[in-house]
């Protein structure tokens, strides 16, 4: 896919937006490099394994929560570069993870059937192996359990004993010594633990002194007596480091044994990662499945990124069309349209439900946008000139399975060379076998899509009372820009506008009075239509309230059959009990 489009289109946030809903990096990662295939069959598979992942969803089966992208670890180890116990915890996690998962998917293979089998490792006991190495050695916060080894729990049993004959020898030297020390707590000094003795009392405190005081009053003694213990205590510390550093090398070089097994599980836990994100982000935007067609229709279609309650959904039904004009004011919706349908092609192939009612849409080899102003200071471009270069490279690559969105082309010149270049480009496209959308203020382009065979017009509603924007696309007739209308609802001058109305040419002035007539009509039949479907409800709506009433006057009927007298109705003959 072209990235220029896909920036255009808007798919980065789209991108964002579903790494938001992953679970763990690595499938966050594959969100935010996800682009669309124009492989039909992995389009079908990537879709098929979307709705694999709403089930699951469905049945309670959440993402890769607490696991981790263990792969940089894995290929440190491999390396022969020990890793701490923190990394190998995120290892051990990590299988867990998998494991669990692999067992909840399981147990839905046949609404998954594809899922289980990627949560599924050609070499299952190497994971089983590594995590039951770990789960033995490593601590849930991180450290080293004693259970690592035998020398391992050895040496920190001697340790604890140590250190406590150590604190119990210093505790009954400072109730000895009271009187030569400066303070009553003791304190380390080059991680031995020393006692604050009285400068004056140095000859009674004999032992190694390690610091002394700014002021020179206090020194920090280590009695001899206490020189000994502290020893044993430095060297069962060295030896617990060193047995340490051994545990960590041999678990470490077992991570590196089943780097294969991790490598495959980790990717394992971002696919399912990524599919499940795919089914979140399908059912936030009450997306459906989109049906695989040579054409497109698509029904109530609604931009992913607008507010869902306040879009206008639109429906682009273009079986038989290859070039659909659409026209109509500004800021009537003529882009979101053209976004809309590229945006949603590129979901599709990306493997997500796309937010519409119905969706046909086929797939496509290219989608190429040439949507907004790209005029550029820096390389001296005007808006036409970038115009020019982008429609340059979007005819090179366009193909008859390429979707072609054109929003205003040849903008920025002279408006009766500019419509004709325009005409001409998508005269070219449609040559090409490409689908093309283009947006038009002209005249001229509108009455080439009413005759040109394949094309179509589309207009982009507004409220003629108000002029204000309906942002629904109306298929089969061209839009009026009304923008002598807008600038006078906006305030300028009605002179200047009724001016402005006279200075047109003839022809002009007889084809907007002629689309804003058509539009005319087709509002006023839409409220006929309107209208009769509420005088057809009515009648219902009368008979549902009378059986209402009889179902009111039973019930009564009932009551009193039950001995309670219920009271006579207000008009007409009594009813005779039942």
């Amino acid at each position: 896919m072209d990235p220029r489009s896909a920036d255009l289109l808007e798919l980065p946030a789209v991108r964002e937006r579903l790494a938001g809903m992953t679970a763990f990096a690595g499938g966050r990662d594959l969100a935010l490099a996800l682009t669309p295939s124009a492989d039909p069959h992995e389009v079908a598979a990537r879709c098929a394994t979307t709705e694999e992942a709403v089930r699951l969803r469905d049945l309670g089966v959440a993402g890769p929560g607490g696991a981790f992208d263990i792969r940089p670890a894995v290929a440190q180890a491999v390396r022969d570069v020990p890793l701490d116990a923190a990394d190998l915890l995120e290892v051990l996690v990590t299988v867990g993870v998998w494991r669990e998962l692999r067992e909840a998917v399981g147990e839905h293979r046949e609404h998954a059937p594809g899922l289980a089998e990627v949560m599924e490792l050609p070499d299952l006991a190497a994971a089983m192996r590594i995590e039951s190495a770990l789960a033995r050695a490593i601590d849930p916060r991180g450290g080293l359990l004693d259970s690592a080894s035998a020398e391992l729990g050895s040496v920190r049993r001697r340790l604890v004993g140590a250190r406590r004959a150590a604190s119990d020898l210093l505790r009954d030297l400072a109730v000895r010594l009271r009187s030569h020390l400066q303070e009553s707590f003791t304190t380390l000094r080059g991680g031995r633990p020393v006692l604050a003795v009285k400068a004056s009392s140095r000859s009674a405190v004999p032992g190694i002194v390690h610091d002394s005081s700014g002021s020179g009053e206090t020194i920090f003694v280590e009695p001899i007596a206490l020189v000994e213990a502290n020893n044993l205590t430095r060297e069962l510390v060295a030896r617990e480091a060193e047995e340490e550093e051994r545990i960590l090398r041999m678990l470490s070089r077992a991570v590196a044994e089943e780097h294969v097994a991790l490598d495959g599980l980790t990717e394992a836990l971002a696919d399912l990662d990524l599919a499940l994100a795919c089914a979140a982000l399908s059912r936030a935007w009450d997306g459906c499945p989109v049906e695989p067609a040579a054409e497109v229709d698509l029904r109530a279609a609604r931009h992913p990124l607008l507010d869902p309650a306040t879009a206008v959904a639109i429906d682009l039904p273009l079986e038989g069309v290859r070039a659909l004009v659409v026209s109509g004011p500004n800021t009537g919706g003529k882009t979101v349209a053209l976004k809309t349908l590229g945006l949603l092609a590129m979901l599709h192939q990306c493997g997500l439900r796309v937010p519409a009612r119905s969706a046909r849409l086929p797939v496509f080899d290219r989608v190429l946008a040439d949507i907004g102003d790209d005029q550029s200071i820096a390389e001296s471009l005007s808006t036409f000139s970038a115009h020019v270069r982008r429609l340059v490279v979007i005819m090179a690559a366009a193909g008859p399975r390429s979707l072609v969105l054109l929003d205003e082309p040849a903008a920025g010149t002279d408006p009766d060379e500019g419509s004709r270049l325009a005409q001409s480009v998508v005269e070219r496209l449609v040559e090409q076998g490409a689908l093309v959308l283009a947006t038009t203020h002209h005249p001229e382009m509108k009455a080439w899509a009413s005759d040109a065979p394949r094309a179509a017009n589309a207009a982009v509603g507004v409220d003629l009372r108000t002029l204000r924007p309906l942002y629904s696309l109306n298929i089969g007739e061209p839009g009026a820009s009304h923008a002598l209308g807008i600038a006078e609802g906006l305030g300028l001058d009605p002179e200047v506008v009724e001016a402005a109305r006279r200075a047109g040419p003839p022809e002009r002035r007889a084809l907007e009075a002629l689309l804003a007539e058509a539009g005319a009509a087709r509002a006023a039949a839409d409220e006929e239509l309107s209208a009769a479907r509420e005088a057809r409800a009515a009648p219902n709506a009368r008979s549902a309230t009378r059986g209402s009433a009889r179902g009111s006057w039973r019930c009564a009927s009932r009551r009193c059959a039950r001995g309670r007298r219920p009271s006579a109705p207000r008009h007409g003959p009594a009813r005779r009990r039942s």
